[in-house]
Parts: C-alpha cells; structure tokens; sequence
C-alpha cells in the first residue's frame, strides 16, 4: 500500500541531503588531488587513496537505500524522480571519486622525474574547471525540485573543458616532441588530463539528472 506523501517525502530528502554529503565528500578529494599535483605532494596523495574507500561504502549504501525507499514506499511524481534519479548520481559520485584516487596513482608513480611544471599548472587550472562543474551541478540538484536552468548552464561548460584538454594534449606532445627525456611525464600528465575532463563529463550526467526531476524530461546535454 502507497505510504503517506509526508512520510514518503521524508525518506526522499533524507536521500537527497545523504548524496549531497557525498557530493562534498567527492568534491573534496578532488580539491585535494588539484593541491596535491600543483605541490607534487605524494603524502596528500596516499591520503587521497585510503579515503577513496569510504567514499565507495558510501555508493553502496546509498544504492541499497534508495532500492528500500523504491520498494518500501512506492513514491510517484516528483519523490519517485528524484529517488530514481539519486541511484543513479550516487553511481556517478563514486566514479568521479575514483578520478581523484587515480590522479594521486599517477602521482605516486611518475615522482621521478618530476611533472613539467609549466604544463601541470595549465592542467591543474582545468580540473578547477572541472570541479566547479561538479559542485554547481550538486548545488542545482540540492534546490528544491532541482534547478534545471542552473544545470542546462552547468552543462554548457563542458565544451570549454573539452577546449582545454585538446589544448593541453598539443601542448603535451609539442614538448614530449622537443625533448623525448620529458615522454614519460608528458604521457602520465596527458591521463591526468583525460581524468578531469571526465569529470566535467560526469558533472555534465548529473545535470542532466537534475533537469529529469525538474522537468520530467531527459535531455542529452552532452
């Protein structure tokens, strides 16, 4: 039997206020793994990976709440949109963390010799790009019945981040071509690249999340 709206609505922010907990906890270690490459600070680094287990706990028990609310509590309309749609951002949450770990993995094994700094710090500068994206995308999802305009913006950025990263690629190999002692660090420089631009591209997921429980529309913002 279909539960009281009160009770259903209830359940539904408590999974919503839960994802955006992680959402903080995500943006978090992406903040890190950015003060990590700019420092080349291999302490932060392993940091970064030993708190990327909580960070997976989390997915999990999330996905099992939100398949309880689902079963338990039947929500329709907005509730089950929004439920719905929070398995599939908690899934997205726990793969962006899992950049952040994978950007201190290449640090750990590319400490010598060091990373080009003049580069790094271009690449550092779009994954705050990136991460901006993600926290703007949980800001909309965090507003009540979710702020569609403010994603559709957020989803528009994704292209200045695919700008970048076509610019960093020529710029990397311009100098793996100019001195080939630098082809090791260019190339783990290059998978940093790649790791923040998905991140704008998951961020770019969620808006579209975001604008399904406002609208009831799926739209492709990619």
């Amino acid at each position: 039997m279909p539960q009281s709206p009160l009770l259903v609505e209830k359940k539904r922010e408590a999974l919503k206020q839960a994802l955006l907990a992680m959402g903080g906890q995500v943006e978090l270690a992406l903040r890190k793994s950015l003060e990590a490459l700019r420092g080349q600070d291999l302490g932060l680094a392993r940091e970064i990976i030993a708190d990327d287990a909580a960070i997976n706990r989390q997915r999990r028990l999330h996905e099992q709440e939100a398949l309880l609310v689902l079963a338990a509590y039947q929500p329709a309309g907005l509730d089950l949109r929004i439920v719905g749609a929070s398995m599939e951002l908690v899934a997205e949450l726990e793969r962006i963390g899992d950049y952040a770990a994978d950007v201190a993995r290449i640090l750990l094994r590319h400490a010598q010799p060091p990373l080009p700094t003049p580069l790094l710090a271009r690449v550092a500068d779009m994954g705050d790009a990136a991460v901006d994206m993600l926290r703007d995308a949980l800001v909309a999802y965090g507003r009540a019945g979710g702020d569609a305009p403010l994603a559709r913006l957020v989803a528009s950025r994704d292209d200045q981040i695919d700008a970048l990263q076509s610019e960093l690629i020529d710029a990397i190999a311009v100098l793996i071509r100019d001195d080939p002692h630098q082809a090791a660090p260019g190339i783990a420089l290059s998978w940093v690249t790649h790791l923040y631009e998905r991140v704008a591209d998951r961020a770019t997921n969620i808006a579209e999340r975001v604008v399904y429980i406002a609208t009831g529309e799926t739209p492709d913002l990619d």
